[in-house]
């Protein structure tokens, strides 16, 4: 397990790294593939990929993520699910 601090738009969220969070970034870059690849599935992904993106939000930082923080947050998440993937 991993923990450290990102800073998005100067608020600081913890970042827990588990199993089950890396199952829920590795699931959110499949759908993003997917929803990129099949456009015409997309509106079917779409709502997958949500929930995904909830669920590793939810589970993975902490306190709860200011939506417009969103986007920037599922990107250090990635990048560091990345990171930890290639050691």
């Amino acid at each position: 397990m991993t923990d450290e601090n990102i800073k998005v738009n100067n608020h600081i969220y913890k970042v827990t790294l588990n199993d089950q969070t890396k199952n829920y970034a590795i699931r959110l870059k499949r759908l993003y593939q997917q929803g990129y690849s099949d456009v015409d599935s997309f509106d079917e992904v779409s709502a997958e990929i949500s929930n995904t993106v909830n669920n590793l939000l939810k589970y993975t930082l902490s306190p709860d993520v200011r939506e417009e923080d969103m986007d920037e947050a599922v990107k250090h998440v990635l990048s560091m699910v990345e990171k930890i993937s290639k050691k």
